[in-house]
């Protein structure tokens, strides 16, 4: 039987290295807006209001590898 090795980051990381596009709705318009999963807010074209993600907690708050990983994630690099 081969040992089980340690990953030196989690998977969740890539959420934060490799962003995809998330829809949103704007609080004061309505209208559908992108925004990626690594921007906690973004701009309505339409009426110009500022729109907040509503973040949650993510690994980077309980994993035995946030530390690494933010640093990772502070230099945009993976290794």
């Amino acid at each position: 039987m081969t040992p089980k090795t340690l990953p030196e980051t989690c998977p969740g990381i890539n959420k934060f290295i490799r962003p995809t596009p998330e829809t949103i709705n704007c609080h004061s318009c309505g209208r559908s807006l992108e925004i990626w999963s690594d921007e906690t807010q973004t701009k309505c074209d339409d009426c110009g209001a500022q729109v907040s993600r509503e973040n949650g907690a993510s690994c980077l708050d309980y994993c035995e590898y946030a530390a690494k990983c933010k640093d990772i994630i502070s230099k945009k690099i993976i290794k």
